[in-house]
């Protein structure tokens, strides 16, 4: 009997506690997102397309979990910009590509098991960590 008492006590805590966060209260703890400009510097100017793999490692506090995630996308511009958040530390990957889209890319990647001879090897890397005051950076490609 004791156990039933002690085990339906248990249970009324975990609902009342549940019943008194929302999901608003943990979308109000991520960090915010804010506009970053990227800029691609070209030193011999004979790319115009460039393959983007940029990975965020994830973290954790009392109140919440940032996934690790990964994004990768093929650009034409050598600027451009993206909603990322502020003091998580992303790392950026830039190559240049023959491939137009991303879809070209997992295509010729799928069918071949590999892309092209060189095709995926980073030749920039750099580490940026966004905040309201550097929200902007340049990757140089040689």
């Amino acid at each position: 009997m004791k156990i039933k008492k002690t085990l339906l006590l248990t249970m009324t805590v975990i609902v009342l506690l549940a019943a008194c966060s929302t999901k608003q209260d943990a979308v109000q703890q991520l960090p915010n997102k804010i506009p970053v400009t990227i800029q691609i510097l070209d030193k011999g100017g004979k790319y115009s397309k460039f393959f983007v793999h940029i990975a965020a490692k994830g973290y954790q506090t009392k109140e919440i979990a940032y996934v690790p995630k990964d994004k990768t996308m093929i650009v034409t511009k050598k600027q451009f910009t993206l909603n990322l958040y502020t003091g998580i530390t992303y790392t950026f990957q830039v190559s240049p590509t023959t491939y137009d889209t991303i879809d070209e890319y997992l295509t010729a990647k799928k069918s071949s098991g590999s892309t092209n001879e060189g095709e995926n090897l980073p030749i920039s890397k750099i580490q940026f960590t966004p905040s309201l005051k550097n929200n902007k950076f340049t990757i140089s490609i040689e």
